[in-house]
């Protein structure tokens, strides 16, 4: 069925009054998601931007390097019984790695799969007009973030806690890199959840017969946005496992 088609939950009693046509609809439904794809878009140049701000300046020595002791080998409680019985060691430079590179692009791999199934699922559905079969595509392609979401948790757990003694008082402290990656992490979960979420949904939607083959244009503006997130996981991995030292 045509986009000018009134049947696109554009149908209405002769009493409820003018209403926009399906064009107009699918026009501002489109102009919604491409502004709301551009402010994501500002918001992980800004991580990103960030990230080879710290790096470039290397504040203190700080990127890869922290006076003080890696936490992850202990718990907090360790070093705050060893500062309080007076033997707790003299602080001694710590390097700090970077995170699995590997892992890194896996997720980033998934994401993009993901992506490739909504996308083939969507042609799928205007095609063939299956709605059944594309809610199971949909299915998978929502699990496949969980999967994602999985492996940065992993990431986000292997980077090491710093335990620093300053003026008879421990802190937690991370690395300039371990902050920044910190925050580009953290925002890998934040648009693997919206992914998840938005694939249920229509998988849902499709099950009910709200999306079919002949509305399938809610399908269309997740993938606009999916697609997205899977172009800038690829950017966002290839800056993180490349640009690394400051040498």
């Amino acid at each position: 069925m045509s986009i000018d088609s009134p049947s696109r939950d554009q149908t209405h009693s002769p009493g409820d009054g003018p209403h926009d046509s399906p064009e107009k609809v699918d026009g501002r439904e489109r102009l919604g998601v491409w502004l709301f794809i551009g402010a994501d878009v500002v918001t992980v140049g800004a991580l990103l931007f960030t990230y080879l701000y710290l790096r470039a300046v290397d504040t203190a020595g700080h990127w890869m390097n922290m006076w003080g002791y890696q936490g992850s080998l202990h718990t907090y409680q360790y070093w705050a019984n060893a500062a309080a019985n007076g033997t707790l060691k003299n602080p001694t430079l710590i390097h700090v790695g970077t995170v699995s590179a590997g892992l890194q692009w896996l997720v980033a791999a998934i994401t993009v799969l993901s992506a490739l199934l909504l996308w083939v699922g969507e042609k799928g559905l205007r095609a063939n007009k299956n709605a059944k079969s594309f809610s199971a595509t949909a299915v998978v392609a929502a699990l496949l973030p969980v999967v994602g979401i999985i492996f940065t948790a992993v990431l986000l757990k292997d980077l090491p806690q710093i335990f620093v003694s300053i003026n008879d008082s421990n802190t937690m402290s991370y690395t300039t890199y371990d902050s920044a990656m910190m925050a580009l992490l953290s925002s890998t979960i934040f648009h693997l959840v919206i992914l998840t979420f938005l694939g249920l949904g229509l998988s849902i939607r499709a099950a009910r017969g709200v999306v079919s083959g002949d509305r399938w244009y809610q399908v269309r503006l997740v993938r606009m946005f999916w697609v997205w997130v899977a172009l800038s996981s690829v950017v966002a991995t290839l800056i993180t496992t490349t640009i690394t030292s400051t040498h």
